[in-house]
C-alpha cells in the first residue's frame, strides 16, 4: 500500500509554503495595531499550524503502510494542485522535482511515529474546535515541506535519527 509520490515538485513546494505564509500573514496583519492580543492570537492561530506541520514533516519519513499511503496521497495531490496553480497563474513549468526523501525511519523510528499518531488521534476530541482546521492544513503543509530542502533537510538530519535512536532505546529497554 504505497503511492509512488516520494518527490516534491515546484508546485508542491508552492502549496507547502503558501499554507503557513497565508496563516502567518493574516495573523501578522491582524495584530499589527493590537500587540497586546498578539500572544493569545499566536496560541490560537500559529501553535496548531506548527504542531500539524511538525507531525506532517516526520510522517513523510515513513515509506509504506497507512501513514505512508496518506503522506504519498497528500504529496501527489499537493504536487498536482500546486503545478496547476502555478501553470494557471504564471504559465510556467512547475513540475520539476525539487527534492525526494533521502532518509527514512527504521522499524524502531516507525514505532515512535505510530506512538505520536496515537497521541494525535487520542487527543483529537480534546483539541479546541477552532484549532482542528489549522492542524489539518498544518499536516498537509508539513507533509509537503517534509520533502523540501529546508524543513525536510532539518527533519532528515535531526528528527529522523532522533526518532530512530529513541525507538531503539525504547525497544532495547523493553525487549
Amino acid at each position: 500500500m504505497n503511492i509512488p509520490a516520494a518527490s516534491l515538485t515546484i508546485g508542491g513546494l508552492f502549496i507547502g509554503i503558501a499554507i503557513p505564509l497565508w496563516h502567518t500573514s493574516r495573523f501578522a496583519l491582524a495584530n499589527i495595531k493590537n500587540a497586546s492580543a498578539a500572544m493569545k492570537g499566536a496560541v490560537d492561530d500559529l501553535v496548531p499550524l506548527a504542531a500539524g506541520m511538525a507531525y506532517g514533516a516526520i510522517a513523510t519519513a515513513t515509506t509504506s503502510g497507512l501513514i505512508g499511503f496518506t503522506t504519498g496521497a497528500i504529496t501527489w495531490l499537493g504536487n498536482g494542485a500546486g503545478t496547476l496553480a502555478m501553470w494557471g497563474a504564471t504559465g510556467g513549468d512547475a513540475d520539476l522535482a525539487v527534492r525526494s526523501a533521502s532518509n527514512e525511519l527504521t522499524g524502531m523510528g516507525n514505532l515512535i511515529l505510530l506512538l505520536l499518531t496515537v497521541v494525535v488521534l487520542g487527543g483529537w476530541k480534546k483539541i479546541p474546535t477552532a484549532w482542528k482546521p489549522k492542524m489539518r492544513v498544518g499536516i498537509i503543509s508539513g507533509t509537503l515541506l517534509g520533502l523540501s530542502a529546508t524543513l525536510g533537510g532539518a527533519v532528515m538530519a535531526t528528527v529522523i535519527p532522533a526518532a530512530n535512536n529513541l525507538g531503539s532505546a525504547l525497544v532495547g529497554t523493553i525487549a
